[in-house]
């Protein structure tokens, strides 16, 4: 006679249903796991892409205003400077002449802070 033909099938059985029941519950573990950490994910990921988004249009801004303000400190077309109104050449403390946005440098970086 055969050793353990019956007992032997129905341990195979058992431990085949075993094996499917552990996969079947790693299975639904992973699905109701799934959902709410793929919601944070993508919350996670617009949301960062937002703020980043926000960032650079600060930045932008920032670089848009100092090029508005920069641009005051230019001679006009009246042969003056456009940041002061004066219409002498500016010169700095070695007496050279020096452009506007040079000379005024100063006032353009305090207004560029406010």
């Amino acid at each position: 006679m055969r050793k353990g033909g019956l007992g032997q099938l129905v341990g195979i059985l058992l431990l085949i249903g075993l094996v499917l029941m552990i996969v079947k519950w790693a299975l639904i573990t992973i699905a109701i796991l799934a959902v709410p950490f793929g919601i944070w994910f993508v919350y996670d990921r617009v949301s960062a892409a937002k703020k980043r988004a926000a960032e650079q249009d600060a930045v932008q801004g920032a670089a848009d205003r100092r090029r508005e303000i920069e641009s005051l400190a230019v001679v006009d077309a009246a042969g003056g400077c456009g940041w002061c109104g004066s219409r002498l050449a500016h010169r700095d403390r070695l007496g050279m002449l020096v452009g506007p946005a040079d000379f005024h440098r100063a006032e353009i970086e305090d207004a560029v802070r406010r």
